[in-house]
């Protein structure tokens, strides 16, 4: 159950990463994969799906940006919360990607059911990412399904990006995700108190709040 002293608020966050700071583990973005299997001491990939918060998800980033962290933002393209083709969201998302966090894909395979032509998943993602981009000025390196439990679409075969589902990440951290608003693995400041050696972090900005969960809602 979870303690008033490790809730959801944008607070807390702050101070789940002022510990990691102070338990001298070293931060990477997804796209840093390769280098942080490298790393011998304690660290940990963080990782947010915006899937509709996106004025939560600058928030995270500017907490982070604060405390020199960088970590990965995957961003949707047919969210019904947000635009990245939408000035004032575009302007959003290129803060977060200034801050000197990685902009990902969040790509959603279902949604290319609707149209009825033989274009493989893969062609759609490129799409995808060519058009944030061009929109973004900045590369795409790496992709992250959307809900892929109910999809069963974790991985793309053949395909020259990185994955936030790769098995090297899961054969050498251990995961831990706010999905639903519940930790399952214990929280992220009970894995940094019990001194947890390698972590993969994923938050979702929808469930983070300043004083009440209703500032979402």
């Amino acid at each position: 159950m979870q303690s008033k002293e490790d809730n959801f608020t944008l607070s807390n966050y702050k101070r789940c990463l002022t510990l990691a700071h102070k338990k001298k583990y070293k931060f990477f973005k997804l796209e840093d994969l390769d280098s942080s299997l490298e790393y011998a001491g304690n660290k940990i990939i963080l990782r947010h799906d915006v899937d509709t918060q996106l004025s939560v998800a600058v928030k995270i980033a500017e907490i982070e940006q604060s405390l020199n962290i960088q970590s990965t933002f995957f961003i949707r393209l047919h969210s019904h919360a947000y635009n990245p083709l939408c000035f004032k969201d575009l302007v959003e998302i290129k803060k977060i990607s200034s801050l000197g966090h990685e902009i990902g894909l969040h790509y959603e395979s279902d949604f290319y059911n609707i149209f009825n032509n033989k274009k493989s998943i893969k062609d759609w993602i490129d799409f995808e990412v060519e058009i944030l981009e061009n929109v973004l000025r900045c590369k795409i390196k790496t992709i992250c399904p959307h809900e892929p439990t109910r999809t069963k679409q974790f991985h793309v075969n053949d395909i020259d990006y990185n994955q936030a589902y790769d098995e090297k990440i899961f054969n050498n951290y251990k995961y831990i995700s706010d999905s639903s608003c519940r930790w399952r693995d214990g929280s992220f400041y009970e894995n940094l108190k019990n001194d947890i050696s390698n972590l993969y972090v994923l938050t979702h900005p929808y469930w983070w709040y300043n004083s009440s969960p209703i500032e979402n809602y």
